[in-house]
């Protein structure tokens, strides 16, 4: 996008109420064109505005009320957080309801290449998100304000415009670890840059996002947020921290992680993990770092995690829209993610009857077969209660999908604080850190040992078993740990495996193998998107010689 026709646009942008709250800063005006650019971007109060247009696109990707189920895992950052871990080993997805969760976990060539509807979606919430951002900071030197209020907004510009290329670099090429040298993506950071303009290297990439969100961390040390949603300074060091476990720099790792979980940490209760994170915000959820709360403004519609895992009470019925909220009956969990949990870890409590299952059994477990769907194959699949919102129960307003979700937990923290200790060679402090989740957990066969390859299985065992669905598991994991995917099939002794077609765009897939299985080797380009075809066609700079292949590595 010409940077000159995106600063047009920002007039437009501020005039429209764009709010991810209910709180009453919102710009009010009588015509969406009453207010000029310079207007706008002349003071600290016009900034804000645009500022919440920024993270609108950011969290929400614009807002997509009632769009199709193409945009679920591209919603943003909550849509990537499905869109991640659907790569992953241990998520199902039915047919059912179709669109991005079906495609994002099927890998089916139209994932990730160029000309397809899906691969340009990060690309362009990212793109539109750091635009927006460049001309706040760009507007902020000469804006009226003081500069309190200046370094409050100009930090977390910085924070999200490093937020993002993270996530464009993540999405577009290989992990730091293989691809330093690589081409990355397009560094912009002034609304002054020129149309065409050259990739930089995923290097580059990297100590552009360290840069921004160093800064970031400093300019907001003393800022309050009073919604969850904004980037703080505990924010930008928690997403420092999950940059430099990528990148493998395990000392600032430990660093960032320790500064933000030392802040946060009094992980949730049992009480709090089984109230189904709908409402983290609202219950005050001392571990919770950063998230997310959708209102009637900021609502998209159907398309949020909590429809798509299918959890609603059996007394809710068994159809898309006998419960209160919409359920699409499309992610289960794979047999072998239920085998992670022992029989004491709350987070695992299972309930295998097959008649006769009562809500309140429901409400205290955490797997559980839907034993009275009619298709016998979604009735033999694992249903995860994590994710889980009834909203109003009596009035059953299905699409009416306001919970909140989690972007950053302490727990998290807590783990790559065990990860950067263990590959620092201090296991006896990774130890320590894996087991006091474990211990809040109620683990009953804790993590004892101290050998470095063993306890680093341990901690990514214990990653997917405490964040599956917040993004940092699945593809997130295997990418920057370079390991292999592997996902099993169902079979008759199975019934709870995975579909065929989670396995058919593999590797070494045989539907006639008594335990049919396969692989996509770490790092390989079906996990990559391919650089949208209308980026080649206007950005002269470029060409289809920048371009990633299919597949391969």
């Amino acid at each position: 996008m010409k940077i000159d026709q995106f600063k047009k646009t920002i007039a437009v942008v501020a005039a429209c109420v764009f709010t991810l709250s209910n709180c009453t800063d919102e710009l009010t005006t009588n015509s969406s064109t009453a207010i000029s650019e310079e207007t706008v971007l002349s003071s600290t109060t016009g900034l804000n505005m645009v500022l919440r247009s920024a993270y609108h696109y950011m969290l929400t990707n614009g807002g997509l009320g009632g769009a199709s189920q193409n945009e679920a895992c591209y919603a943003g950052l909550p849509g990537y957080c499905m869109y991640y871990d659907l790569g992953g080993a241990d998520i199902i997805s039915t047919t059912n309801y179709g669109g991005s969760p079906e495609n994002s976990y099927r890998f089916a060539p139209e994932r990730t290449e160029a000309s397809s509807v899906y691969s340009g979606k990060i690309w362009s919430t990212m793109y539109k998100t750091i635009n927006q951002v460049n001309v706040i900071i760009d507007a902020l030197p000469a804006a009226s304000g003081t500069d309190a209020e200046k370094d409050v907004i100009k930090g977390q510009c910085l924070a999200m415009r490093g937020i993002c290329y993270f996530h464009l670099l993540m999405n577009y090429q290989q992990t730091y670890a293989i691809a330093k040298e690589k081409r990355g993506v397009i560094l912009r950071t002034s609304s002054a840059d020129p149309a065409n303009k050259a990739f930089s290297t995923v290097k580059e990439g990297y100590a552009q996002v360290v840069s921004d969100l160093k800064a970031a961390k400093t300019l907001l040390t003393q800022y309050q947020r009073d919604e969850m949603f904004r980037v703080n300074a505990d924010v930008a060091a928690g997403v420092l921290a999950r940059v430099y476990q990528v990148m493998g720099d395990w000392q600032n790792a430990l660093a960032e992680a320790k500064s933000v979980y030392e802040k946060h940490a009094t992980l949730m209760t049992k009480e709090e993990w089984y109230s189904g994170f709908d409402n983290l915000i609202s219950d005050g959820c001392k571990e919770l770092v950063w998230g997310l709360k959708y209102t009637n403004l900021t609502n998209i519609g159907s398309n949020t995690q909590f429809n798509y895992w299918y959890n609603q009470d059996p007394s809710y019925g068994e159809g898309m829209t006998d419960g209160p909220t919409y359920s699409f009956i499309n992610l289960f969990v794979d047999s072998r993610y239920v085998a992670l949990f022992d029989g004491s870890d709350y987070r695992g409590f299972k309930n295998e009857q097959t008649t006769g299952v009562k809500d309140a059994d429901i409400k205290n477990v955490m797997f559980w077969h839907r034993t009275a769907n009619g298709n016998k194959e979604t009735a033999a699949k694992w249903t995860y209660n994590k994710f889980k919102y009834y909203g109003d129960a009596n009035g059953a307003k299905q699409g009416k999908s306001y919970p909140e979700f989690p972007l950053m937990r302490s727990s998290e923290m807590l783990l790559i604080m065990a990860e950067a200790s263990a590959n620092l060679g201090d296991a006896t402090t990774a130890l320590s850190y894996l087991t006091t989740l474990q211990k809040a957990r109620q683990v009953g066969a804790l993590t004892n040992t101290t050998d470095k390859n063993s306890l680093l299985e341990a901690i990514y065992t214990e990653r997917r078993k405490e964040l599956l669905g917040e993004g940092v598991t699945g593809m997130y994991d295997l990418l920057r740990l370079q390991k292999p995917l592997l996902r099993y099939g169902s079979t008759t002794s199975n019934p709870s495996g995975h579909f065929p077609w989670g396995l058919m765009h593999l590797d070494g897939y045989n539907a006639s193998d008594v335990q049919p299985k396969a692989t996509l080797p770490s790092n390989d380009y079906r996990f990559i998107c391919q650089i949208p075809q209308l980026e080649l066609a206007n950005n002269e700079a470029i060409s289809e010689a920048d371009q990633n292949p299919s597949k391969g590595q």
